[in-house]
């Protein structure tokens, strides 16, 4: 091996026999070291597959707890993202009504001010209507005409056409006067109906002004209350989280590998696993999306349901107490209604029950004063006579009288006895 021009020592056969059997070349330590250090490589390289493959510890529950912790502080930061969307346009919208609110209210007040000043331009109208048709009405001072001998038939003719002219304005004033009313009358009812249209555009529009002020703070309380507690320490672990994750892989290893394929290999791991988590983020961030924007719906709906609901048990309520109140006058106008029903029925049993009784008392009362006034007839014609004989048609009349006044005795002893 290590041959050379120079001439060396012949040593004796067994001297050089000696000397081989105990000597090892440098070739051969040389390539025992290559071999340990190529049997150490391919050690530490396995070992760090199997690190790679075998080595991350089980995911114990605090584990877990920070995943659903990080995925639920995703889906909090949305939804919350979405509800101050949600808030911006509630206040946009309320700010809008209180707009058309403030313009209806002004535009109210124009029309109340229209109203009245209509309303006293009417009655002034009126009244001036009124003492025109007092003056029209009021009669003329008889004319004293001066009967000369001078007058002449130009004359009545003239006062006649005059007269005429007269009764023609009168006629043209009171229609005039009657037109005008009515369309004074027109004009009134008109601003009345605006004016108890815009009064009830008003209740409508603060009934919905209230109806949106309630949703939109019980929508806030639901937020507060189920999102913004629920971020309390979720900062803290995903913090933990990515400093986990960054810890995985540390940018300088403690041993460096001699192997271009096995460093490619780790590379591509470490990406792997450095991308794991944008990956898991990209695909859970449509899905953490929709979850948002359906709770968010939700929300939305069931604070508009739970006010509705609280306005429908209100109106119900108003509506139970109103029914109790009819029910209560209704009863009330029925007792008098049946007591004033039973008394008119006694009054008129009361009444048929005289009525004979009464008929033949009237009747004989009118006997009786007939019979009077004949007795006394007869006796200022026969006033000159000291003795008089009663006639027979006298004697009929008395007759009568008394047969009166026995049906009447008759009748009062039946009426006692029942």
């Amino acid at each position: 091996m290590y041959s050379s021009s120079y001439s060396r020592a012949k040593l004796s056969p067994g001297v050089r026999h000696l000397n081989k059997s105990k000597a090892k070349s440098c070739g051969y330590y040389m390539r025992i070291v290559f071999l340990f250090s190529s049997l150490i490589q391919s050690l530490i390289i396995v070992s760090l597959v199997l690190f790679v493959i075998y080595g991350q510890p089980e995911k114990t529950a605090a584990d877990k707890r920070v995943k659903e912790l990080e995925l639920g502080f995703n889906k909090l930061s949305d939804n919350n993202i979405e509800l101050r969307k949600e808030k911006s346009k509630l206040e946009a919208q309320l700010k809008a009504r209180a707009e058309e609110r403030a313009a209806l209210e002004k535009e109210m007040a124009k029309q109340q001010i229209d109203a009245n000043k209509t309303e006293q331009d009417l009655k002034k109208k009126s009244e001036d209507c009124n003492r025109l048709l007092n003056l029209a009405r009021r009669p003329l001072p008889p004319i004293q005409p001066h009967i000369t001998r001078s007058s002449t038939s130009s004359e009545l003719s003239n006062l006649k056409r005059l007269y005429d002219q007269q009764e023609a304005k009168l006629d043209v004033v009171n229609s005039n006067f009657t037109q005008t009313v009515q369309n004074l009358r027109d004009e009134l009812d008109t601003a009345v109906k605006d004016r108890t249209r815009l009064n009830d555009e008003v209740v409508e529009l603060r009934r919905d002004n209230t109806f949106l002020r309630e949703q939109h703070a019980l929508y806030t309380s639901k937020c507060k209350e189920d999102f913004a507690n629920s971020l309390e320490g979720i900062t803290t672990v995903t913090r933990e989280f990515l400093d986990r994750i960054n810890k995985l892989f540390p940018h300088q290893l403690t041993f460096h590998l001699t192997c271009s394929s096995q460093r490619e290999h780790m590379d591509k791991i470490k990406n792997s696993c450095t991308n794991l988590s944008r990956d898991v983020e990209n695909k859970f961030q449509v899905y953490l999306d929709n979850v948002g924007k359906m709770v968010s719906e939700i929300q939305e709906k069931s604070s508009q349901l739970e006010v509705k609901n609280k306005h429908l048990i209100s109106d119900f309520e108003e509506c139970q107490r109103n029914h109790s109140e009819f029910v209560e006058k209704t009863s009330k106008q029925s007792l008098i209604a049946q007591k004033a029903h039973d008394d008119k029925v006694n009054q008129i049993w009361v009444d048929g029950k005289q009525e004979p009784l009464c008929r033949y008392k009237a009747n004989a009362n009118v006997l009786s004063a007939f019979l009077r006034v004949q007795i006394l007839q007869f006796h200022i014609r026969h006033k000159h006579c000291l003795t008089y004989t009663v006639c027979p048609q006298v004697e009929k009349l008395l007759r009568e009288k008394e047969e009166l006044r026995q049906q009447l005795s008759n009748m009062k002893v039946k009426d006692t006895n029942k």
